[in-house]
């Protein structure tokens, strides 16, 4: 049995050198230092997303009692 050879798994490769210590922001894609904790060109937050929200998601739900 101490012939087989156990499966070589192939290594992970580190995130690129080049990309280390920064942040490329969502909407203005402005590449900001780690630090920033927000855009330093357009103020937006640090992980903020760009999706839209769905269309009447809160206030459409919700309708007034007529008459």
């Amino acid at each position: 049995m101490g012939d087989k050879k156990s499966p070589t798994r192939p290594k992970r490769q580190p995130k690129p050198s080049s990309d280390e210590g920064y942040w490329d922001c969502s909407v203005c894609t402005f590449r900001n230092s780690a630090e920033a904790f927000k855009c330093m060109m357009c103020d937006v937050r640090k992980g903020t997303s760009t999706r839209e929200e769905k269309a009447g998601s809160l206030t459409s739900n919700w309708s007034s009692p007529i008459g």
